[in-house]
């Protein structure tokens, strides 16, 4: 049985326990995250389909280094021919490891493939550290090299069938040792493999997806680590050469029949043609609006999805569900034939047919403020403009919407199929941002609301020209919370520093009254002690004794005086003892040994007073005291506190002689007293007549808290609301 006084000993130990467990729970989760992501650094294993709702937390942690990426329909799309894009993954301790996956180039005078080891990625033209594997369409070649700032090729092995625009190719790299090899297979099964021993090689690194001079797209993305027997499944029994031996490649012996077997797969390098029927963009808005018109146009591609626009010197046009032969990209140079439907502010080219016709024929932003695009006569172009963010939405994980104004006008830019790497720019709101897309006064995107929308074609597209200014909402909002709070703190400050010059004085007058005890009271009683020695000794009745008894009673009074001086200056320790009980103490101490009666009444609720107010009103009611006691007389002197809801009432009342207050006004004694209350804008009240004694009263209100003001006022209006409810009962 367990007694109840150790009962909360067995609670302490009971919370001592599970606090001892939690704390070990914690530091063994902290100690599993962190081999967990030690291992997560130095093992590469990575997976992804770029499906919707897959690898999602892959798709996060790609980086993007120029380019224009976007995820459609489970692939990675690069849809510009930027030189030298870049997407990044994985991590910097990755060593030996295989990446593999599917590659198709858009462009047919780039290169696309993956990056191997790669570290201090920037933006630009092999602008890292590390080793590149990809397919090269202007020399039908698998290249292999080294990028350190600059390119180094290793190898470039040529595949007999050549490397098609828009057909898929299995591409597969390794890094084992001091090791790099790549194989590429074609869709007819054609398997070219390039391998090189690097001396001085890259150790470890992270690996991504790159392309040069051309848009490209990946599928099936994985990593894995590598190992002996992977290298050897790659390069075979073959050693790999040196950076600067020439390559093993299988020579071809019969120019003839590889250029027939290669024909109807290869195409031309140059594709431009002109056609003298295709029609400006701009001479559309003279058609029919009635009917569709079929007609043939040309121009460079603006934008690829979510909807494909096409732009000419003339003007620009959306051509929606438009018929692909072949895959395209932003820049290439295009013609259209299709049905062209009159819309508000451009046209519309239905069920059209696209043929590319050559690449590399970008068309520069057209460089517009809000009013302008607001206009429409900038609808379906490629334009640049500029507006203060007011906020940023990401509506679902395919669609990020910026919300603009600028002067008068508001408007949106949306980023369909935003980029998965984390390279959206750090927008605050308010800031000055410019921005580059299509824009368009279609009823999808301005919903009725604005005057246009801007389609951007990544979120590269946006740029902070100025931070949000600091007089913005939030910021005057905290400015007025740091400048209440710091009213708050000097307040306090001020409050603490009063507190404390009243302190000082009063361990000032403490030091007096010791001083005064010690020397002028001590002093007092002796010589009062050596004049009754000298009485003893003078004869009885003789004038000097006479003389000696007057001079003792003189020295008596003084030190009466003295010893009330001193009661005077002493505290009584108020913040201990409280007013109530102090008062009472300082006049018992001077009506010591006498006569007169001193009683004491406290009415209402007690509580705490501030410094200040207890010293004064304890100064004034030892003044009244004094003053009874000296002048009056009295035989009674009644103290009385009333503590009220708002203020403090202090009352001293005595049955002496009294006086009349006009007379007496210029006394010091009065004075201190009406100086003492106004220093408290206190109310000081005398009434007094001679023969029917003096009652002195001081009032003051006293400060309350918020939350003791809300309290009363809410209680108020609750009995207020009671009444009333009552009353109409």
């Amino acid at each position: 049985m367990t007694l109840p006084l150790f009962r909360p000993f067995r609670r302490m130990r009971w919370l001592a326990a599970s606090g001892i467990v939690a704390l070990l729970l914690i530091l063994a989760a902290a100690a599993g995250w962190i081999v967990y992501a030690s291992w997560v650094e130095r093992t590469p294993y990575f997976h992804d389909n770029f499906a919707r709702g897959s690898g999602e937390l892959y798709r996060r942690s790609w980086q993007a280094f120029g380019g224009t990426w976007q995820v459609v329909n489970g692939e990675m799309q690069n849809i510009a021919d930027d030189r030298g894009a870049k997407l990044m993954n994985g991590y910097l301790r990755w060593r030996n490891y295989i990446v593999e996956g599917d590659v198709q180039l858009l462009g047919e005078t780039g290169d696309a493939g993956f990056v191997l080891r790669a570290s201090q990625e920037e933006v630009g033209v092999d602008s890292y550290h590390g080793y590149f594997a990809g397919l090269r369409d202007l020399d039908d070649t698998l290249i292999l090299g080294r990028a350190d700032y600059g390119w180094h090729e290793f190898r470039a092995i040529p595949f007999h069938t050549g490397v098609i625009t828009g057909a898929w190719y299995h591409l597969k790299m390794i890094a084992y040792g001091c090791t790099i090899a790549a194989s590429a297979t074609a869709p007819d099964g054609e398997t070219v493999i390039a391998s090189v021993k690097d001396p001085q090689c890259i150790e470890e690194g992270r690996f991504g997806l790159q392309s040069y001079s051309t848009g490209a797209v990946w599928r099936n993305i994985s990593v894995r680590p590598a190992a002996q027997a992977d290298l050897k499944a790659i390069i075979g029994s073959q050693p790999p050469a040196g950076p600067e031996e020439p390559p093993l490649v299988p020579p071809i012996t019969d120019l003839a029949a590889y250029q027939r077997d290669t024909a109807p797969m290869r195409r031309e390098l140059s594709r431009h043609r002109t056609d003298l029927h295709a029609a400006p963009i701009s001479s559309l808005r003279l058609l029919s609006p009635n009917a569709a018109s079929r007609v043939t146009l040309e121009g460079v591609v603006t934008l690829v999805s979510p909807v494909l626009y096409v732009q000419d010197a003339s003007g620009g046009i959306a051509i929606p569900h438009a018929q692909l032969n072949e895959p395209i990209q932003i820049g290439d140079a295009v013609e259209a034939t299709g049905d062209a439907e009159l819309h508000g502010f451009s046209s519309v080219l239905r069920s059209a047919a696209i043929k590319r016709l050559w690449s590399h024929a970008s068309v520069p932003p057209v460089a517009v403020n809000a009013a302008q695009a607001a206009s429409g006569a900038f609808d379906a172009q490629f334009i640049e403009t500029e507006g203060r963010l007011e906020s940023e939405e990401q509506t679902d994980l395919h669609s990020i919407v910026f919300r603009l104004s600028s002067g008068s006008q508001s408007f949106e830019a949306v980023a369909e199929n935003p980029s998965p790497a984390a390279t959206t720019p750090a927008l605050a709101v308010g800031s000055l941002i410019r921005l580059r897309g299509i824009c368009v006064a279609d009823r999808r995107y301005t919903r009725g609301q604005i005057p246009f929308a801007m389609l951007l074609r990544s979120v590269e597209d946006v740029e902070v020209l100025e931070p949000p200014p600091w007089w913005s909402k939030q910021h005057i909002a905290e400015s007025i919370v740091v400048l209440l709070a710091l009213s708050f703190l000097l307040q306090m400050g001020y409050a603490s520093m009063k507190r404390a010059r009243l302190r000082a004085v009063i361990e000032e007058r403490e030091r007096l009254a010791l001083d005064m005890h010690d020397t002028l009271s001590q002093s007092f009683a002796g010589l009062a002690f050596q004049i009754e020695g000298l009485c003893e000794e003078a004869s009885p009745g003789s004038p000097m004794r006479e003389e000696l008894h007057s001079t003792l009673d003189l020295v008596r009074f003084l030190h009466t005086e003295s010893r009330r001086n001193i009661a005077a200056l002493r505290p009584y320790n108020l913040e201990k003892l409280g007013l109530a009980k102090a008062l009472e103490q300082a006049a018992q101490m001077v009506v010591q040994n006498g006569s007169i009666l001193v009683t004491m009444s406290v009415r209402g609720v007690p509580r705490p007073l501030p410094l200040r107010i207890s010293d004064s009103l304890f100064r004034i009611g030892q003044e009244a005291i004094a003053n009874a006691v000296r002048h009056a007389h009295p035989r009674h002197i009644h103290l009385q506190l009333t503590f009220g809801r708002p203020s403090l009432k202090l009352a001293v009342r005595d049955d002496g002689a009294g006086f009349s207050p006009d007379s007496d006004a210029s006394g010091f004694g009065l004075r201190g007293m009406r100086q003492r209350a106004d220093s408290l804008a206190a109310t000081l009240r005398i009434h007094s007549s001679p023969g029917n004694g003096t009652l002195v009263t001081v009032r003051t209100r006293l400060p309350r808290s918020l939350f003791s003001t809300s309290w009363r006022r809410s209680k108020l209006n609750s009995n207020w609301r009671t009444w009333l409810h009552g009353k109409t009962v």
